[in-house]
């Protein structure tokens, strides 16, 4: 199933329990979702010891399943299919001295993220009271749905935002124009508050236009 380079002594010794490895490849020529691994601790005067190995991830199925890679370089644990060296398994991913979590663990353990390469974090905090769910990117952007305010916001790296509050409103912050295009737009409310200028190319009026301060002008239509 996997293809190996074993040193010139290797006399085919079973390997029990969990050994480290480099991932030195992610593409698997013979699309078997395979990763390539290498074991340093295997070789013979420093020659290159490696093996195709299978990856073990929380879902896999056919055209489906949870994907995410070790980037080439990451130290992974590797366990043998009955102490054969020909059958190994990557069961998981590690940190080290060199490699280090993209957080600093703290009491209590509130905090779960997942975190990309480019800096993308989906980050889950569990704090009692305060629990909320981000979603941002390294470059500003951010979805946040705080179950401790109720309120979901969502913000853009310019600093625009929308924000859906506990009281039920809608507050929509902008740094320039905001564009609504539609074939029809309908807004029901009882009352339609305005601060500034309202520039209309046509106003046709169902029932009626009150303001002491509203005159009809060219384009407005009665």
């Amino acid at each position: 199933m996997t293809e190996n380079r074993h040193p010139p002594n290797w006399t085919g010794s079973s390997f029990f329990g969990l050994y480290p490895a480099i991932i030195t490849d992610i593409v698997d020529r013979d699309r078997l979702s395979r990763v390539e691994v290498s074991f340093p601790w295997l070789g013979d005067g420093g020659s290159d010891v490696r093996a195709w190995a299978t990856l073990l991830t929380p879902y896999a199925d056919d055209d489906q399943g949870f994907v995410a890679l070790p980037e080439v370089g990451t130290q992974v644990v590797v366990g043998f299919e009955a102490g054969d060296l020909h059958r190994p398994y990557v069961v998981g991913s590690c940190w080290n001295g060199k490699e280090m979590m993209p957080v600093t663990p703290t009491r209590p353990n509130d905090k779960r993220l997942i975190k990309t390469r480019s800096g993308s974090l989906l980050e889950f905090d569990d704090t009692s009271g305060a629990t909320k769910v981000t979603l941002s990117t390294s470059q500003g952007h951010k979805v946040v749905l705080d179950e401790g305010s109720l309120q979901l916001q969502i913000t853009h790296q310019n600093g625009s935002s929308i924000t859906f509050t506990a009281s039920g409103q809608i507050q929509i912050q902008a740094n320039a124009t905001v564009d609504v295009t539609a074939s029809v737009l309908n807004v029901h409310a009882p009352v339609a508050n305005y601060d500034g200028i309202i520039n209309c190319t046509n106003v046709v009026a169902s029932v009626g236009i009150s303001s002491p301060l509203y005159t009809p002008g060219v384009g407005n239509v009665w």
